[in-house]
């Protein structure tokens, strides 16, 4: 389903009137790659830092020092796989009907929700998030479990568009 199934007539971009030979784009956002990484580099440079400390002060035949080596040569690099995935597979579309949602990694399919059952919105921002400027888009649909959209991009932008998606369709939806 794209903008030519939709009830809403196509906006001209720069006039705000309705174009009747330009489509609607579709609204895509994606994942924050720093914020999808910045974890797994905390965990990299708090274990790589206390390994050197204890190599450095001839204690890096320890325990310990075992331990860091093994987070840093297994973990981070398991972080890091986590991260990628998830990098590629999150996404935010919102379409001419419908908003399509992938929630990222382990997540195999997409959730479709149509605009009309999506009773709340709102905005998370985790320790990464408020660093990076990324956020997680709680979305609440009519029937069903929210479904939650981490380590977006422009969160901000995200629910604005989606707000007044969700608007437009509920008004319209009055009004028929």
């Amino acid at each position: 389903m794209d903008s030519a199934d939709s009830h809403i007539k196509p906006l001209h971009p720069a006039s705000g009137h309705p174009a009747s030979a330009e489509p609607r784009r579709r609204a895509v956002w994606g994942a924050s790659a720093l914020a999808l990484f910045l974890p797994g580099l905390v965990v990299a440079a708090g274990y790589g830092a206390l390994w050197i400390s204890l190599y450095l002060n001839d204690r890096g035949e320890g325990a310990l020092a075992r331990v860091c080596l093994m987070v840093v040569v297994i973990i981070v690099p398991l972080l890091f796989a986590y991260a990628g995935l998830r990098l590629s597979t999150t996404r935010l579309t919102l379409r001419g009907a419908h908003l399509e949602v992938h929630p990222g990694f382990p997540a195999r399919d997409p959730v479709i929700v149509s605009y009309p059952a999506v009773t709340g919105l709102s905005l998370r921002h985790g320790l990464s998030g408020w660093i990076t400027g990324a956020g997680s888009l709680v979305i609440e649909r009519e029937h069903g479990v929210p479904v939650v959209v981490s380590g977006l991009t422009s969160p901000d932008a995200a629910l604005a568009d989606l707000s007044a998606r969700c608007e437009a369709f509920s008004k319209q939806d009055v009004a028929v």
